[in-house]
């Protein structure tokens, strides 16, 4: 029988409606809401960051307290082309600072869902970046010589980091996002010229876990000293919301040190100030293997000291590396950021002081910070963190100003050079000159608290080698100076 030509084009008209729409249905299979259509994207993936940095050589003698920039966003670029495909971070404004993961990683984006397949870019967006420094131009003298400590800002901008990133599909992909302090500085001297995050190899990416490391089988990498407010407890989970990069959260097993007189989960309470370790694993959860609080909530301020305290006026200059807010009600949010400047004055009714030890406390060197009330026990080069109810805020150059009746040691990050990695002492040259150290000295590890990055173990660092290290500095008369908790060769 003859088809009529009415029927014929009815047919091949409602075939090519079929085709049609079937073509849809393999376009949303393969495509993202973005535009950006990658190879089997309805097979997700998750991608997990973490950050970490190179620090400057130590030949280069710079004193660097802060070097901080706001991570506005990260973006994938898809090989086979389309938009970008953006990365949700743990913060929407997410305050790096560079100088404390020269030696710490800290988390940049957990578990973000993205579509599986290669990508041909990394590309970072920043606001300004700030580098907060100065100079000791006398070797041996402790300190930043007075009127030297200074902040240079460059410009907001991207960096667009070519290389091939394969997210495999229906699997946890993590990466570490390095940034080279030694390229990002132009330095005349000591004195630090401009910051540039965009030159050439300022920025790189890789595969976690990265080739050399102390962690087992199945971990990525070590998220140290996140310190915050607890801001919720389920179970044996834990999220601690920091000031500066959103809420970590890590759930606790057997093997979780707690650093609280109880020695176990109860001192884990809401709306405290806490210190936590974690080891990312490679589903890209968290796992808690040390707690620690502080204190009760408050505002609290943590800076490196730069000047020598005078016991007189009991003051002393501290540049801002972290903080944690009163959520009940702040003087501090929104109104001091890394790298300020804050003149503090110890005064009221003044508390002994104390060392949040980290777990590091069985093998603390005899020193006179801990229960000391004078603030003449304080040296340059020491972390502390101090609670305030009131507060300056630094306005141009001039630094701003609170008072405090406590001060708590905390972690000082610092690169120097390995002169004999022996264990539980290892020892270093080439500090940053603030110090006013000019002879090799002694860090001091304890067993089961030591995380170590860039080498299998401490001792396979080689001697002549830069390594960057958060170290809880004791000062004289304490011997060692230093207590480790983290080690990364470079």
């Amino acid at each position: 029988m003859r088809l009529r030509l009415r029927d014929f084009l009815f047919r091949r008209y409602s075939l090519a409606l079929l085709f049609l729409a079937a073509g849809f249905v393999l376009a949303s299979c393969s495509g993202v809401r973005s535009g950006a259509c990658v190879v089997n994207c309805s097979s997700g993936a998750t991608v997990s960051l973490v950050l970490t940095a190179t620090p400057p050589p130590p030949s280069s003698q710079l004193s660097v307290q802060a070097f901080a920039a706001t991570i506005t966003g990260v973006s994938l670029t898809p090989s086979s082309g389309g938009n970008p495909v953006a990365v949700t971070l743990t913060s929407n404004s997410y305050i790096a600072e560079f100088n404390r993961v020269t030696s710490d990683s800290t988390l940049l984006a957990s578990k973000a869902s993205v579509p599986a397949g290669s990508y041909s870019a990394l590309v970072v967006t920043f606001s300004a970046p700030r580098v907060t420094y100065c100079t000791q131009a006398s070797p041996g003298v402790p300190g930043c010589t007075a009127g030297s400590i200074a902040s240079v800002t460059g410009a907001a901008g991207s960096v667009t980091i070519n290389t091939t990133i394969t997210v495999a599909s229906n699997q946890l992909n993590a990466f570490a996002i390095k940034t080279n302090l030694g390229a990002a500085i132009s330095q005349t001297g000591q004195t630090i010229t401009r910051v540039d995050l965009t030159v050439t190899n300022a920025l790189s990416v890789s595969a976690l876990p990265s080739s050399a490391n102390d962690l087992a089988s199945g971990k990525l990498a070590h998220i140290d000293d996140v310190m915050g407010v607890v801001s919720s407890v389920s179970g044996s989970t834990v999220a601690i919301e920091t000031a500066t990069r959103g809420t970590i959260t890590a759930t606790a097993n057997s093997s979780t040190v707690y650093d609280c007189a109880a020695a176990n989960s109860t001192c884990v309470k809401a709306n405290q100030i806490a210190v936590m370790d974690a080891v990312l694993n490679s589903d890209g959860s968290l796992t808690l293997t040390f707690f620690e609080p502080i204190m009760s909530i408050a505002d609290l301020i943590e800076g490196t000291v730069v000047t020598v305290p005078n016991s007189v006026s009991n003051q002393m200059t501290v540049v801002v590396t972290d903080t944690a807010f009163n959520t009940g009600g702040s003087v501090l949010n929104g109104r001091i950021n890394p790298g300020d400047q804050v003149v503090v004055t110890l005064s009221g009714s003044i508390q002994p002081f104390s060392v949040v030890d980290k777990g590091l406390g069985p093998t603390l060197p005899v020193n006179n910070f801990n229960n000391s009330t004078s603030i003449s026990t304080i040296q340059p080069g020491m972390t502390v963190a101090f609670p305030v109810a009131t507060f300056t805020a630094q306005s141009g150059t001039t630094p701003g100003s609170t008072s405090t009746n406590v001060f708590l040691l905390r972690l000082t990050r610092l690169t120097a050079v390995m002169s004999a990695p022996s264990l539980p002492d290892f020892s270093a040259n080439t500090f940053p000159p603030y110090f006013g150290l000019t002879t090799p000295e002694q860090l001091r590890t304890t067993s089961g608290r030591l995380s170590v990055d860039g080498a299998a173990t401490l001792t396979a660092i080689p001697v002549g080698s830069a390594f960057s290290t958060s170290v809880l500095y004791l000062g004289t008369p304490a011997v060692p100076l230093f207590a480790a908790q983290s080690v990364r060769a470079h």
